[in-house]
């Protein structure tokens, strides 16, 4: 999982660099802000790997933060949905980044999730055995 939360804490600072290489300047401070969850994700994954008695918490601490994202960039998207609806113009880069990281963040948290009952699954069956 260490792994795992490096690779899309990567992913999500890509996003941000993605759109500065796009638009060729710093219109608004929002630009960064998957940058401000990957970041931590990369730290976090990172500092799992290299101290594998704090894994568990660390993990849990990484898909919050990846759940926090995800509800983050939500709110956008479904403003940016509403004003499509609406036939109102909406800014392509700003949205695309927007739904990237709500993308990320989401798929993020299922597969922590997923791997956390992986894992108490085999926790339960090494007790049993």
């Amino acid at each position: 999982m260490p792994n795992i939360t490096m690779l899309f804490g990567a992913l999500l600072c890509g996003i941000s660099l993605v759109i500065l290489m796009i638009t060729q300047k710093v219109g608004s401070p929002s630009i960064f802000i998957p940058m401000a969850v990957g970041l931590p994700l990369l730290i976090l994954g990172f500092l799992s790997s290299t101290k594998p008695h704090l894994r568990k918490h660390l993990m849990h601490a990484a898909v919050a933060l990846g759940l926090l994202g995800a509800l983050a960039a939500l709110v956008p998207s479904l403003m940016q949905l509403g004003k499509l609806a609406q036939g109102q113009e909406v800014d392509l880069t700003r949205a695309g980044s927007v739904w990237a990281m709500a993308i990320l963040c989401f798929t993020y948290v299922a597969t922590g999730v997923r791997s956390f009952i992986s894992a108490r699954k085999a926790s339960s069956a090494k007790e049993s055995a």
